[in-house]
């Protein structure tokens, strides 16, 4: 049974918009036979979270066709020797919620110290202040819409303290209706500088996703393996690094000078503009 396996965010769905012929492409390659996979940088959300955004997006899935960073994350953890026993997450409730981390210190400071340009001492005041327990033994950073201050400092106190040092993803940026926003690699970055330490990324451009994808395909699968997204320096990477064709779709986050620019394991195999072109392709033949 061949294996597909499609990015989300971007290629199936813009935010709450549905790209054109996702829903048919899907059904399509499901009747043929194909075994298909939906894999994310974005740990924001829970796996339960996507399955039901594509049941409501029409697309269908199932629970052990999702795979997503802050998911593969929670397991990279899980096989650590020794496993952390206190995780520190910088993160959406998503990733959290996969992690089972505990409450971060000082993230919820006073309105005060809070508020800018009133008292610009406040906040260091206030974090200085904190009774801090003993750092934690691992943080986890992924997308955080709500990143404080507060929560930076404690990333830092915890790696600096010997804290292993884990990422979800290093995404540039995630599409969302009209326009992009700044992903977990700018957070990422940050607190890279703030500690001089590097994180171990869990996600795309490393193969862990997709490896997660393959292991969980019905048997045998043979030797076609197809992965669909729209970057070259993350889902054509990653596609490659598991021995998969990579499918480039120009839909999402794939940039005016990407291919040009694209070199050894960032180049795609093949270069659609649209879902329905797939099935032009010689990898989807007779889907």
């Amino acid at each position: 049974m061949p294996i597909a396996i499609f990015d989300m965010d971007g290629v199936l769905y813009r935010g709450s918009q549905v790209m054109p012929y996702a829903k048919e492409a899907l059904d399509r390659l499901r009747r043929a036979g194909w075994d298909v996979f939906f894999a994310t940088n974005n740990s924001t959300a829970t796996r339960l979270d996507y399955l039901r955004r594509l049941q409501t997006l029409g697309l269908g899935g199932d629970l052990d066709h999702i795979v997503t960073s802050g998911y593969a994350t929670a397991h990279y953890l899980e096989r650590r020797n020794p496993k952390p026993k206190d995780v520190l997450v910088i993160g959406a409730d998503g990733l959290r919620e996969e992690v089972h981390a505990n409450t971060l210190p000082g993230s919820h400071p006073p309105p005060d110290a809070a508020a800018d340009g009133v008292d610009p001492g406040a906040m260091r005041r206030y974090l200085v202040s904190l009774d801090l327990p003993a750092a934690p033994d691992a943080v986890v950073v992924g997308l955080d819409l709500h990143l404080t201050y507060a929560k930076v400092a404690e990333a830092q106190r915890a790696i600096l303290a010997g804290a292993e040092f884990v990422c979800s993803n290093r995404d540039r940026a995630y599409p969302v209706e009209g326009r992009l926003l700044p992903g977990a690699g700018t957070i990422v970055a940050a607190i890279e500088i703030a500690t001089g330490a590097k994180a171990v990324c869990i996600g795309k451009p490393e193969p862990f996703l997709f490896e997660e994808a393959i292991r969980r395909a019905a048997k045998p699968h043979g030797d076609r393996v197809v992965v669909v997204g729209d970057s070259t320096d993350y889902d054509m990477v990653a596609a490659h690094r598991v021995g998969a064709a990579g499918v480039l779709i120009t839909t999402g986050l794939t940039e005016k000078d990407a291919l040009k620019a694209a070199s050894g394991d960032a180049v795609p195999d093949r270069v659609v503009h649209s879902l329905e072109e797939l099935f032009d392709l010689g990898e989807f033949a007779g889907a």
